[in-house]
């Protein structure tokens, strides 16, 4: 492929670059899908009144129904407010009161919500109107709802518990152990409790049919909807994110059928195809900014970079990078830099986290990396992250993308180059053999 200039997304900006001449580009994962024109609000609307494998909400609640809605936290950039407008509209059709409705933010083990940032995100209006509580992976009053296949009981949010009709709102966009967002992960992990949560992602993590984009044969995700499903997750509205991380389309119904076709609408838009592994890839954090997200691209760069290549992440971080997460790559690299996959998977089996008396995403980021950094070279590129942390966590440094083209070239003077401008939101497709 012979292009001149490229860009990567940066601060959610095109930031242009020259391609070196000595560089043979295999593949600019560039999109060209854009948005329906149609007004979001009436996309909404539409979903809801279309839902898949299931009947419309005025058939399937009663003015007596105690509901709860549960919706994803504020790190996911769904149109949450909007969401709920629309489908608080919709229940007051069917006449229940505003005392019977709850909403509850399915924090899994992430920090819960300021009341600043609950009004920034759902308004006066709303908050003044009805019941928001935030969900306590820790609370004494959590309900047995199931077992995983570890055995493990699994308990709930009480108030989702005892709810007689239990919405989910949440996002389908690639994940690397769900396979994708959305569905049932607004129960489990969303409400659930910390115990079981950590059970799961330890010993799921790196199991055979784990990964970005699967469901099929997927125990992570078959355990997910197997409590979403015991624990009567009665229906959902989803947003299906496009690259530029906006709404494309919506789907709601059934927790599990609409969810996969969801996930079909989104292999449509965000899937792209490689047909050979790179000595050198280029992606970005885009758009994760947040600590433990950021490196979450890692993972689809992994899958199409030679074992041994190089990969640039160009990240942007906005906070949440405290300095127990760095201190604990510093210290899991002088334990085991000879082999650190064998030390993440005796970690993960052995249910240790790596980040003692860390949150749970902040260890499926180390875990996830350190796997990364066993098998590739990989230069950080950040205006927010400095050389010293930068190089604590494990990674090679440069302070531009130019020095960043520099350096990597000491690895290989001629590679073969894919270009990811937004790396959260990709699925790679794989059309050659590994």
């Amino acid at each position: 492929m012979r292009m001149k200039k490229a860009f990567i997304i940066n601060r959610g900006q095109k930031l242009t670059f020259d391609i070196p001449p000595e560089w043979n580009l295999l593949c600019f994962a560039d999109y060209n899908i854009q948005p329906a024109d149609e007004d979001l609000t009436d996309l909404i609307r539409k979903a809801i009144g279309n839902p898949i494998r299931s009947s419309c909400l005025k058939d399937c609640v009663s003015p007596s129904d105690n509901v709860v809605i549960v919706v994803e936290d504020i790190t996911r950039t769904s149109p949450k407010r909007l969401i709920l407008e629309v489908l608080l509209d919709e229940l007051d059709c069917v006449h229940i009161p505003g005392e019977n409705i709850s909403v509850v933010i399915a924090l899994g083990t992430h920090r819960g919500l300021t009341p600043e940032e609950m009004t920034s995100t759902f308004g006066k209006d709303l908050l003044g109107r009805y019941e928001f509580v935030n969900h306590d992976c820790h609370a004494a009053d959590l309900v047995p709802v199931g077992k995983l296949l570890t055995g493990r009981t699994v308990k709930i949010n009480r108030k989702v518990h005892e709810a007689t009709f239990k919405i989910g709102i949440g996002s389908i966009f690639p994940h690397p152990m769900n396979g994708f967002g959305g569905g049932g992960k607004i129960i489990f992990p969303g409400v659930a409790d910390f115990d079981s949560i950590l059970e799961h992602h330890l010993t799921f993590t790196f199991r055979e049919g784990t990964g970005l984009g699967k469901i099929k044969g997927n125990h992570f995700y078959d355990q997910v909807c197997a409590i979403a499903r015991s624990a009567g997750l009665d229906f959902i509205i989803n947003s299906v994110l496009d690259q530029n991380d906006q709404v494309f389309d919506l789907v709601s119904g059934h927790p599990v059928h609409a969810h996969v076709a969801g996930i079909e609408k989104s292999k449509k838009i965000i899937s792209q195809e490689f047909t050979k592994k790179s000595d050198l890839t280029i992606i970005t954090s885009f758009p994760y900014t947040e600590g433990p997200q950021i490196v979450k691209p890692l993972v689809p760069a992994s899958m199409v970079t030679k074992e041994g290549g190089c990969i640039i992440l160009a990240a942007e971080c906005t906070g949440n990078l405290p300095d127990a997460f760095v201190d604990s790559f510093e210290r899991f690299h002088s334990e085991h830099g000879d082999d650190l996959l064998k030390g993440v998977h005796e970690h993960f089996e052995q249910n240790r986290l790596i980040m003692e008396g860390g949150a749970i995403d902040f260890n499926m980021a180390l875990g996830l990396t350190l796997a990364a950094q066993d098998k590739f070279r990989i230069i950080l590129v950040s205006e927010d992250i400095h050389r010293e942390t930068s190089e604590k966590m494990g990674f090679l440094y440069a302070d531009n993308l130019e020095n960043a083209f520099e350096m990597s070239s000491s690895f290989c003077a001629c590679p073969e180059v894919h270009i990811i401008p937004a790396g959260g939101i990709i699925l790679p497709v794989r059309s050659f053999i590994p």
